[in-house]
């Protein structure tokens, strides 16, 4: 939701308040870290960052300008740790994938599906599995997701066009009929 002039008196109020922001903050820093008790310090540290910074940011999507100041922050804090990120996306909750209002089977299914979207992106190197995360999750355009992760956007389309070929070959080696949205391009979106 778009603050109307005067109504916000947040700091970023001129490229959309903070709390338009830190939802896709805060998914890509626990996405990145993997450690739910880190995320509200290290989203605290980006909006921090970002302000402190806000001179250099030339135009665009400042989605995607605080996004790349989160990813870049994260692999910093990691790399103070001495820690990869964890390879792993086991602790995506089925509530940020797509639900349908159906009925209790509907629920079932949705479930299902989330958890072997789930496995699927586990088997992806970390690049693409981040491309897919910004693209599905956070709904980044594909030049949005170039910003972030300093590739040229037709890229970013091959990237991630590829990622969803080999999750679907995944898919067909397991022998499943049906194929998850994600693997048809068709895409996950958070509600």
């Amino acid at each position: 939701m778009r603050c109307t002039a005067g109504a916000c008196n947040e700091r970023f109020c001129e490229h959309g308040c903070l709390r338009e922001h830190e939802i896709a903050v805060r998914n890509l820093v626990y996405h990145i870290t993997h450690n739910p008790n880190d995320v509200d310090d290290i989203t605290q540290e980006v909006f921090i960052k970002a302000y402190q910074s806000l001179a250099s940011f030339r135009g665009g999507s400042f989605r995607a300008y605080l996004a790349r100041i989160a990813r870049n922050h994260c692999y910093d804090v990691l790399r103070r740790k001495r820690v990869r990120p964890e390879t792993t996306l086991g602790d995506l909750t089925v509530e940020q994938w797509p639900g349908t209002d159906g009925g209790p089977e509907d629920v079932f299914l949705d479930k299902e599906t989330a958890l072997e979207v789930r496995h699927l992106l586990d088997q992806l190197g970390e690049v693409d599995r981040e491309l897919m995360i910004l693209r599905h999750l956070n709904e980044f355009s594909y030049e949005e997701i170039a910003e972030v992760v300093g590739m040229r956007p037709g890229a970013v389309r091959t990237r991630i066009s590829r990622a969803r070929q080999k999750m679907q070959e995944l898919m067909e080696r397991r022998g499943q009929g049906e194929t998850p949205a994600i693997t048809t391009g068709m895409g996950i979106h958070r509600r």
